[in-house]
């Protein structure tokens, strides 16, 4: 099979398309034939091995001193169940799925073995893979920091980075749960996260959100540029700040104050659970997909100098030449 192989940290051309034995599912694994996946902020930041201020070494360690433990990145995909393994009764061949192996990784490649009760869930019918994968990283992110931040239904949330993958899903989920959202990105992007359901808008190249005199009783930072220290006196009084994007000095600071610094999402239950309820949002008709951009998977690169340069929208989404 083809896979995306990563054999050292660097720029976008250290990755390379080459054939690789395509794995059999063992006892209780489900063997998926990928149709499309995505390359997300967090497949750059390993690849590259870009890491906030003091993270370094403990990354490092998790993921490889030297190089990638893993040689195939990739943290999700969409497609269809190809083979079963022994002793599986959720699945059969022909199920559309996305699934995820968490930070074992391996989705950038035509095929991947899943545990049955891991991170894998059936896509609804009349959502095609392209959409599904789309909702997949970014959905399972604001999930989780919403679970953790306790967002109720007519709490104030603000999002910072409101138009990339986190961004776009944070928006919509949020406005499900009965949030009033406001949603900070460039004047350009406004449209967009106004059609998400963002209620107010601030463009962050002529406005300075903590200095207009709005507090909110939840913010959320997928950027890295508002820390706590910047943004503790736009919060209301009991206030809660969650810090998808840190480095250690900005975890040091939140963490007296009870921000909301956990890492992502690797429980394969709890991103199971999430992947359902993301194909559940989206059948009906509360969350919709954002996509950057579509390449054929042999575009890999491309699709990581995008990621890189910071300014894409939603999920750059790849594809691997096989029909819905």
């Amino acid at each position: 099979m083809k896979a995306a192989v990563c054999e050292r940290y660097g720029p976008p051309e250290v990755v390379q398309i080459r054939e690789v034995p395509t794995p059999v599912p063992a006892e209780g694994e489900v063997l998926v034939e990928a149709v499309a996946t995505t390359v997300n902020s967090g497949d750059a930041r390993v690849r590259a091995l870009r890491v906030p201020r003091g993270l370094r070494l403990p990354v490092r360690l998790k993921l490889g001193l030297t190089k990638p433990k893993t040689a195939i990145l990739g943290f999700e995909m969409a497609g269809r169940v190809e083979a079963v393994g022994t002793a599986v009764t959720r699945f059969r061949p022909g199920d559309r799925v996305v699934a995820s192996r968490g930070f074992d990784f391996g989705c950038h490649a035509e095929y991947a073995t899943v545990p049955e009760d891991g991170a894998i869930a059936t896509i609804p019918e009349g959502l095609d893979f392209q959409d599904a994968v789309a909702l997949c990283f970014g959905g399972t992110t604001a999930l989780y920091f919403f679970r953790l931040g306790k967002l109720a239904p007519g709490e104030s949330l603000l999002v910072n980075g409101a138009s990339g993958a986190v961004g776009t899903m944070a928006v919509q989920i949020a406005k499900d749960v009965g949030a009033e959202v406001t949603a900070v990105c460039s004047g350009a992007n406004a449209e967009l996260v106004k059609s998400l359901g963002a209620d107010h808008v601030v463009d962050y190249t002529t406005d300075d959100f903590t200095r207009n005199g709005r507090r909110y009783d939840v913010i959320m930072d997928n950027h890295g540029n508002a820390p706590y220290g910047r943004v503790k006196d736009s919060l209301a009084p009991g206030g809660r700040f969650l810090m998808v994007v840190g480095d250690l000095w900005q975890m040091i600071d939140g963490a007296p104050r009870k921000a909301v610094i956990a890492g992502s999402d690797d429980d394969a239950a709890s991103l199971a659970g999430s992947y359902q309820e993301l194909m559940s949002l989206s059948e009906r008709g509360g969350l919709r997909p954002v996509i950057d951009s579509v390449l054929p998977f042999e575009q890999i690169v491309e699709a990581y100098r995008r990621v890189d340069g910071g300014h894409k929208v939603g999920s750059v989404v790849l594809t691997f030449g096989r029909d819905d």
